[in-house]
Parts: structure tokens; sequence; C-alpha cells
């Protein structure tokens, strides 16, 4: 019977990860993985069929972390400031990660239709409904304004083309929202 192999498929996924996080997603592939890990490819091709499949997972696991990121910004307050500063902050101290996902083409495009209704951002909806006592149609267009507004900010973050600090990030978004409502 062969020796069992030490690499795990959380080991895989894990090494991925770092360097995604590191050194960005466009570095993963099937040597730097195994280089990260001291070992051959072999161990990453028998828990995962190929890259690709790797990938995907990889790609869950950097939307499961950006979702613990952004939930440690939320007191429930006012989720929509709350989480777009988050989204802001993602961009500032996770470059890479940021970029992977919201960015580059490797992450699936979506329609605005599908964005607005993820389960995510309908509970982000729902929410201000109640925290600033509208309608779901006058909530959806709001979410839908301040999202495109904030990706901006976090673009220009991001590629440290605007300096901004904390502040003045948690400045504009709040004076978008409140235009917004109005």
């Amino acid at each position: 019977m062969p020796p069992k192999s030490k690499v795990s498929k959380e080991d895989v996924l894990n090494a991925a990860f770092q360097i995604t996080k590191n050194e960005g997603f466009k570095y993963v592939n099937a040597r730097s993985v195994a280089k990260a890990l001291n070992c051959s490819t072999m161990p990453i091709f028998r828990v995962y069929d190929n890259m690709e499949a790797l990938n995907n997972e990889l790609i869950d696991k950097i939307y499961d972390y950006y979702r613990d990121f952004t939930n440690s910004y939320i007191k429930g307050k006012d989720e929509l400031l709350e989480v777009s500063y988050a989204y802001v902050e993602f961009a500032r101290i996770e470059k890479n990660l940021f970029y992977t996902i919201y960015v580059s083409d490797i992450s699936e495009s979506r329609t605005l239709n599908e964005t607005i209704h993820s389960d995510y951002n309908q509970s982000i909806i729902h929410k201000m409904m109640k925290q600033y006592d509208i309608s779901y149609d006058k909530a959806v267009a709001i979410f839908r304004d301040v999202r495109f507004y904030t990706h901006g900010i976090a673009s220009q973050v991001l590629v440290d083309r605007t300096i901004l600090d904390e502040d003045e990030v948690l400045q504009l978004i709040k004076q978008v929202i409140d235009k917004f409502r109005s």
C-alpha cells in the first residue's frame, strides 16, 4: 500500500489562498502551490482533479474571508454604511484578494439583478428598510447607487490613486447615503 499523502486538500487550498493574498491570484499555479507546500505537484492533483477545481474552491474561500472581514465591521447601527466602509477597507488592507474577486475576470460576472438579489445583499436591503424607514424599492435603489459609488472609492484606494484616510472614506459614504435617501 502506498504511503498516505501528508498534504491534505485543506493544505493545498490554504497555500493557494496565501499565495493569492500575498502575491496575487495570477501567481497561483501547481508549481507555486507545490513550492509553498514543499512538495511536488503530485499531492495537489491527488486532492484536486485540476487547477480549475482548486481555483473554484479558492474563490469561495476568498468570498468567505471577505464576508468574515465585512461582518467584523457591522455593528448594526447603519448596515449599509458599515458594509460599504468595510468594502473599501478590504480594498485597502487585502489588495490582492479584493482585486481577485472584484476586479479580475476570475470570478463569474453577475447581472445587477443577480447582485441585488443575492441572499447577502437582500439581507442588507431588508435591514435598510427598517433602519431608514423606507420602501423596498427605495432601499434597492439606494443600495445599488451606494454600491457603485463605493466601488469607485475602493478602486481608487486599491491602486493608491486617491489617498483617503478612514475618516474621509466614512464621511464620503455617509454623505452619499444621505443624498440618495433624500
